[in-house]
Parts: C-alpha cells; structure tokens; sequence
C-alpha cells in the first residue's frame, strides 16, 4: 500500500504531503454506504405506495425523506404485510389479516388462519399456521403497550404468542394469536393485528 501512495504522489502535480491510499478508501466506502442507505429509503418508499393503493393501513411517506436507521424501515415494511379486513369467523371478528393469507376454520375457542392455497386444510391442524385463541387464563411475557392495551408476548421452540385482554363489551378473558416463526411477523406487526381482532358473545374460553 506505501509503495501505490508514492506512485501516485510522485504521478500527482500537486504539491504537498502525499494522502495515504487507505483515507480515500475510506472515503469510498462510506460514499458507498450513503448511497446504499439512499437506496434502500427510495425502495422502501415504493413498497409503502403500493401497499397504500392496495388498502393496506400504514404511514405514508413524503418527499425528501430524512435518512432513518434500518430497524424504522423494517417497521414500514412490516406494515405492509397487513390488509384492511371485515372478515369474520364464528364469533371473531378480524379487522386486518396478515397479505397472503385466509381464515381457513373456526371452533368456538378459536380460529386457524393459514396461507392461501396450503396443503394443509385441517382446521385444527396449527403447525405453520396463524392460531386464535380465547381463554380466561392470567396472560404472561414481555408486556408492550399499544393503543392504550397492555399486550403481552412470548416465544416457543417454533412459534411465538401475543395475549391482550378483551375489551369492556366482549366476554372476559383473554384472546392471543400464535404465529410460526417462519412466517417472519415481528412481534409489533402480531400486536397491531390482535388489536383489530375482536370477540363475540358466542365465543367459548379454551381449557388449559
């Protein structure tokens, strides 16, 4: 490397102390990071426009977009995973589903939700499937606050649960959704869509 900056002060006009080859390295490549965060933001961006055109419910995007770290574009595109729903089952009402997947069966302690078109049409069949869940047990795990709810969240060998207690009006109790972790939901985009779920009179708390 010292031998290719004394070429190159030795090829240069400019008078003065040679700048070693490994500043203007550096340089590039933060040059180059800055350009693929700009990237990055612009495809963000077009995903976001999408999703709005298609109903999906998630924060718009304006011009010149201040640079964001990577964890809030994630967020956004979690977002986009969610539709606008009026779908029912039983007595659950859901008021987002996850893009790409349908409510599948419903019991009166819960519902599958899997992915259009699956192999798997069982409805009590969970393995790789969205599961809800109501029961009047206490609910436990890691407690995020959303929309003035206390949700509560928990991960399994394969899958993952979300618990929020039911509202004033719906039976007492506790509704929860499970989800695999293949699925790839993060744990706000699972809180945002058992917020929009909700329990009918009809629904019949689970044992255990």
């Amino acid at each position: 490397m010292t031998d290719l900056t004394e070429l190159l002060d030795r090829a240069s006009d400019v008078p003065g102390t040679p700048m070693p080859v490994t500043d203007d390295l550096a340089r590039a490549h933060e040059a180059l990071r800055r350009q693929r965060r700009r990237r990055s933001l612009v495809a963000a961006g077009s995903v976001c426009v999408v999703a709005v055109l298609a109903g999906t419910v998630g924060p718009a995007l304006v011009d010149d977009v201040p640079e964001r770290n990577a964890t809030t574009v994630d967020r956004e595109d979690s977002l986009s995973m969610l539709l606008a729903s009026t779908e029912s089952a039983g007595p659950y009402t859901f008021g987002k589903l996850p893009r790409g997947w349908e409510v599948q069966g419903e019991f009166p302690q819960g519902v599958t939700i899997a992915e259009i078109g699956d192999d798997d049409q069982e409805p009590l069949s969970f393995i790789g499937k969205l599961v809800i869940m109501y029961d009047q047990n206490p609910p436990s795990g890691d407690v995020t606050e959303y929309n003035g709810r206390e949700f509560f969240s928990r991960g399994d060998s394969d899958h993952n649960t979300v618990s929020v207690r039911t509202r004033d009006g719906e039976p007492e109790g506790v509704v929860s959704v499970q989800y695999p972790d293949s699925a790839g939901w993060d744990v706000a985009t699972m809180i945002e869509f058992l917020d929009a779920v909700a329990v009918g009179d009809t629904a019949q708390p689970g044992l255990g």
